[in-house]
């Protein structure tokens, strides 16, 4: 592997932004991420990253995958991005509106939470959440903590997952569960993170 070299990374990026927001936005034809993993190897970088396009504009999020050391690399590296016009770079997955957080878990890994209801319980200072989904249990150990992974990182945003969540299980749903918005407003409201203007209702899954 080639000897870590993030400053030219940032360059090669910084003269192709135009060029891969336009990708982004579909005015243009071609695969963002290949390139982007091309230019990580050839430059010796290894980093797992989220892409996304409009409405909200071209963003890039690295992830540490809730590995604290990982996430001091990423906040090093993203401080290293230089002035860009086309793309906000984040070094950490952001959180999104609780619809869309939903339909990335379910175009990522297949399967549908809208239905699903939580236990949230505080133990040693962080919070605990229970998955209450009749097919989420039914996946593979492995393939249930990915699912999780990816709807907290977004529906709370990775920041405030990795502070306050301090482990998932899962359980088939059952009557008494939490309400999914109810469930990630309490967490956000906790972690200080619902702006005033925020209702429960607004976190609100649309139907798909």
């Amino acid at each position: 592997m080639e000897t870590p070299n993030p400053e030219a990374f940032w360059t090669w990026f910084a003269s192709h932004e135009r060029e891969l927001a336009d990708i982004v936005a579909g005015a243009t034809e071609g695969r963002v991420t290949e390139q982007l993993d091309q230019a990580l190897t050839r430059h010796g970088l290894s980093f797992v990253y989220d892409v996304t396009g409009p409405p909200a504009g071209a963003e890039l999020a690295f992830t540490p995958e809730g590995d604290p050391a990982r996430a001091v690399l990423g906040d090093s590296f993203v401080e290293g991005a230089p002035m860009l016009t086309r793309w906000v770079v984040h070094s950490r997955r952001q959180r999104k509106p609780l619809p869309q957080a939903l339909s990335f878990v379910r175009a990522l890994h297949g399967i549908d939470l809208s239905n699903a209801s939580f236990d949230v319980r505080l133990h040693e200072g962080r919070y605990h959440v229970r998955f209450q989904h009749n097919e989420l249990v039914q996946r593979g150990e492995d393939e249930r903590f990915a699912v999780a992974a990816s709807f907290l990182d977004h529906a709370l945003g990775e920041a405030v997952a990795m502070t306050y969540i301090g482990g998932v299980d899962f359980a088939e749903r059952t009557e008494g569960g939490i309400d999914m918005a109810i469930a990630v407003n309490q967490l956000l409201a906790e972690a200080g993170d619902v702006p005033a203007r925020e209702t429960t209702a607004d976190l609100a899954p649309t139907a798909s």
